[in-house]
């Protein structure tokens, strides 16, 4: 048995290789450069088998020698040869790789496929297909940058732990409450906003009056009020007969009534006063003890003395007193009866007549 020499040829891209290898001739094993076609590994990416006549893919120097190597091609003479499938091209620095040829280049990807860019980590395709950073849990908010970290829009500020834009709501929202947007707080159950102050602030239902309130539905009255029914009101320790208490100890008349010098009782008022009289509701004259209505006063507010007995030529002056008229004089002192005054005559003359003993 004569050992000859067979070629195993690759041509990747533009460069063919030859593989000498040594083969057996005889009458019963010689079946070409390649007797078993599984040495021919089809299964690499990117790699493709042509068959190319046997004779134009030895060398000059072989042909002249007379060498001529049965094919392992499907047809007498030809050999099959690996090939870069179109789209491919030789690895630099390697005969036996191929490697996927993108028209375009794929900046912050790789090419993985003829034409298809496949984005690095950290980053995704966008709508013109190339690779742009992403943000591991996304970017609401703000836009994720070059260097996968968030630039939060505004109104909104990175979270510290980097991941998340948080809004940024100016000088907080207050206790009770949570920032859920560029400067807009919402507030939790028991808390009200302040629309001034863009805070939360505890929440009372029926207002504290003059009071605080200092926890939901929780007044603190001020001094001088009290908690009923949870709002303040003022107190009038004395009461406020005729008005109410509008301030503490301070009340406030109904119509028709006048506050005090004290400023705590009210009192009634009469438009004209009252004339031997006291005011005792609004417009309303009572005469005091000796004096009653005078009838020739329809408005009431004016009380004349009164005498029981009457005053028989004489005027009621005073309660239960009269004052004689001219000529008259008082029948007897203390005596409300009034008799003509007797003229002093010298004729007259008194005769004591002494008093007999019985």
């Amino acid at each position: 048995m004569v050992p000859n020499r067979a070629f195993h040829f690759f041509l990747l891209g533009s460069i063919v290789v030859a593989l000498c290898l040594t083969v057996s001739y005889g009458a019963t094993t010689n079946k070409g450069i390649y007797p078993n076609l599984n040495h021919l590994n089809l299964s690499r990416a990117g790699i493709c088998v042509l068959e190319v006549p046997t004779i134009d893919l030895i060398s000059p120097q072989d042909r002249a020698s007379g060498i001529r190597p049965q094919g392992n091609g499907t047809r007498p003479g030809f050999s099959k040869i690996e090939i870069c499938c179109s789209g491919w091209a030789r690895k630099p620095h390697s005969h036996f790789e191929c490697e996927p040829v993108c028209d375009n280049e794929c900046p912050n990807g790789n090419c993985t496929a003829p034409n298809v860019c496949t984005c690095k980590r950290g980053y995704i395709k966008d709508s013109f297909q190339n690779c742009i950073p992403t943000c591991p849990i996304g970017c609401l908010n703000g836009v994720c940058t070059t260097s996968g970290i968030c630039s939060c829009n505004a109104g909104f500020q990175l979270s510290p732990d980097g991941k998340f834009c948080t809004p940024v709501c100016t000088g907080g929202c207050g206790q009770g409450g949570e920032c859920v947007g560029a400067e807009a707080c919402r507030c939790k159950p028991g808390f009200t906003l302040n629309r001034n102050t863009n805070k939360c602030e505890f929440f009372c239902e029926g207002g504290c009056g003059a009071g605080v309130c200092i926890g939901p539905n929780k007044c603190s009255c001020k001094p001088g009020f009290k908690l009923i029914q949870d709002t303040c009101v003022a107190e009038c320790p004395k009461g406020c007969k005729n008005g109410k208490c509008i301030g503490p100890n301070v009340c406030g008349c109904d119509p028709g009534w006048t506050l005090d010098k004290t400023g705590t009782i009210c009192e009634p008022h009469c438009r004209e006063p009252c004339l031997n009289a006291d005011c005792t509701a609004p417009n309303t004259c009572t005469c005091k003890k000796g004096y009653t209505s005078d009838p020739s006063n329809p408005s009431g507010n004016r009380c004349v003395a009164h005498c029981p007995g009457g005053c028989e030529n004489g005027t009621c002056s005073a309660p239960n007193f009269c004052i004689c008229n001219p000529g008259f004089v008082k029948e007897v002192k203390g005596s409300n009866r009034c008799v003509r005054r007797l003229k002093r005559s010298p004729l007259m003359h008194f005769e004591l007549i002494p008093q007999q003993k019985v």
